[in-house]
């Protein structure tokens, strides 16, 4: 007789862990169904929320009592929800090396993160991988610090370009580094894997633009006070300090989630606290409720230059002088009953236009 074909047990085991990611993830969605109507006004709540501070900041006359308002909050809170999630993302990539195996065995960094340590030594393997994180912004922090001094007070050549090379592989080392030190105790240093080293390295190099994406906006607003890199110091520390709160507290939500007999339950309530905190602080709920608004009565131009119909009728604070044809550069508001609310483009005043549709032949990006 023939010897009966039975599956390999590898293929067995990954099937049986695809059913289990599938039944959680069916029970979670379950979850979500049952309470349908609490997360319809929370949602609509939510929206709300970051269209009122949006009008209170921009001191846009939207009325969110009307029926268009109203109608459009499902829409833009959807587009909230995206715009945080990308944002989120982009700032979290840098710890995907907590999760990423050290060796074939499996073991991974975040095995030492522990919300509920149930010995001294757990609360010990917990503190020691923050305070290496924390470590690890810190070479970056140096990094950075001493990138905005030589962009004040150094010179553009050669020197200055190679400079820059060594200092970048430097800061990647030096994080590589502290990403291996906090390996625990029981893995040797010849165990690890090629690909974690890898990724180490990818890892530092990502975090590296990371910072660079939060700094950028950041000493953007601090150099209409200062060009000091001094005085900007203690901004960019508040500024890592910040991400490592980010950052470290995403991490232990992770760990927490994969333990939680309903993950997709536990994130959807994490997520719609976090949206919740970010609409209550009035400049994050105002830039971030702002940008669903201008994006789609813009499509999607941060900076709007606008053709006149031959009958258009405007103020001339927003003709350009030197083709009456054109519009200065624009802020594009918002798009309201037939109108768009306009604000020349970096203009400090909070002065509000409102331009008919009739009135514009085109949309153009600024140049």
């Amino acid at each position: 007789m023939e010897e009966e074909k039975r599956p390999a047990v590898g293929n067995h085991t990954a099937s049986n862990k695809v059913a289990q990611y599938a039944t959680r993830l069916s029970n979670g969605l379950f979850w979500l169904n049952e309470r349908a109507w609490p997360l319809t006004v929370g949602i609509l709540s939510v929206a709300g929320l970051y269209l009122y501070q949006y009008i209170q900041m921009e001191k846009v006359p939207l009325s969110i009592l009307s029926a268009s308002a109203f109608t459009a909050l499902p829409a833009m809170f959807a587009m909230l929800v995206f715009v945080i999630g990308m944002m989120g993302a982009s700032i979290l990539v840098p710890t995907f090396i907590l999760f990423t195996r050290l060796n074939g065995t499996g073991v991974r960094l975040s095995d030492q993160l522990n919300l509920s340590p149930q010995s001294p030594q757990e609360t010990a393997q917990h503190r020691r991988l923050l305070g290496h994180w924390a470590a690890s912004l810190l070479v970056m922090f140096v990094f950075w610090m001493s990138a905005v001094y030589l962009s004040v007070n150094a010179e553009s050549g050669f020197l200055l370009t190679l400079s820059w090379i060594v200092a970048i592989m430097a800061a990647v080392v030096a994080y590589v580094g502290i990403i291996i030190r906090a390996r625990p105790a029981h893995v040797a240093l010849r165990e690890l894997s090629g690909e974690f080293w890898l990724a180490s390295a990818g890892a530092g190099a990502i975090q590296m633009v990371v910072i660079l994406m939060v700094t950028v906006p950041v000493s953007r607003a601090f150099s209409e006070y200062s060009d000091s890199a001094v005085f900007f110091a203690p901004f960019m520390a508040a500024e890592m300090a910040v991400l490592f709160l980010i950052q470290g507290s995403a991490a232990c939500l992770v760990v927490r989630m994969r333990v939680q007999k309903n993950p997709v339950a536990f994130a959807s309530l994490v997520a719609f606290a976090l949206i919740v905190l970010l609409g209550l602080i009035p400049a994050s709920g105002a830039k971030l409720g702002g940008l669903p608004l201008q994006g789609s009565a813009s499509g999607g131009r941060v900076c709007t230059l606008m053709t006149w119909t031959a009958q258009a009728q405007v103020p001339g604070a927003l003709v350009d002088a030197d083709n009456p044809k054109r519009s200065v550069k624009l802020r594009v508001m918002a798009d309201s009953d037939g109108s768009y609310i306009v604000r020349p483009w970096q203009a400090k005043e909070k002065t509000i236009t409102f331009v008919p549709r009739a009135s514009v032949a085109q949309l153009d990006e600024c140049p």
